[in-house]
């Protein structure tokens, strides 16, 4: 990586790491903890759950980047020492051969892309240990204004005709039809209580952008049915544990 690539993704991983706190702290503190991150991307969360004073932090994703720029941010704030690391690998062959070792499992702007909501979960379920926590925050829900991860206006990706998605984004089309779950809060909290989570917090975000949903309601509802309830809700987040780590 060339040190301008380096420092490009520092940045963002500085940006993402700012919002943290307030999407995640209160619903999982990492302090004194082993940390499970599911979906770490760039490793955001492992540079946040150090911060926050965790013992160690492990990040896994189905893609594993380029771990310098995390390298360098964590020995510049001093965190040189601290046991992290990032591994390419799914929850489910981490479960089985690291049952039991995690105190916190955070998920950060990931469930909204999980197809098999139940499976993961049920995965995550053996990983932690008595006393675990597990704190989840899923951001831009497909109904919400930004649900469509296209990123140009409101609710574009519900008005528009797939045909148009593609020509106007073609850099976001692969991912827009293969990366999206189309959750709702609804199907969300249905997964928890499909899989016998206990629910220690559940919060939700109305959308910011509501107060632009009337006049587009006419061209959304032309190609699709939707619930304005749906629509309102832009995020969801939780933290849960099973009975046998109350």
């Amino acid at each position: 990586m060339t040190p301008e690539h380096i420092a490009t993704i520092k940045q963002y991983i500085l940006q993402r790491v700012a919002g943290l706190d307030k999407a995640l702290l209160s619903l999982g503190d990492p302090r004194n903890k082993d940390v499970l991150v599911f979906g770490c991307g760039m490793g955001n969360e492992i540079l946040w759950s150090a911060r926050h004073g965790a013992r160690s932090a492990l990040g896994i994703d189905l893609s594993s980047p380029r771990q310098e720029p995390l390298d360098a941010l964590m020995a510049e704030e001093g965190f040189g020492n601290f046991s992290y690391a990032i591994h390419e690998c799914n929850v489910h062959d981490l479960a089985l051969d690291h049952p039991g070792q995690y105190d916190l499992i955070v998920s950060n702007g990931v469930f909204e892309h999980v197809s098999d909501l139940k499976g993961v979960l049920n995965a995550m379920r053996p990983l932690l240990r008595p006393g675990g926590r597990i704190a989840i925050y899923a951001d831009g829900l497909w109904f919400s204004a930004i649900g469509g991860h296209l990123g140009k206006t409101n609710w574009e990706h519900l008005w528009m005709a797939p045909h148009e998605i593609k020509e106007q984004f073609p850099e976001r089309w692969h991912a827009y039809i293969n990366h999206l779950n189309r959750m709702t809060a609804v199907d969300f909290l249905q997964a928890l209580r499909d899989v016998g989570a206990v629910v220690l917090q559940f919060n939700v975000r109305s959308d910011p952008y509501l107060r632009n949903a009337a006049p587009l309601m006419d061209a959304i509802r032309a190609r699709q049915q939707v619930s304005p309830t749906d629509m309102s809700i832009t995020s969801v987040g939780c933290e849960i544990c099973f009975l046998e780590h109350l």
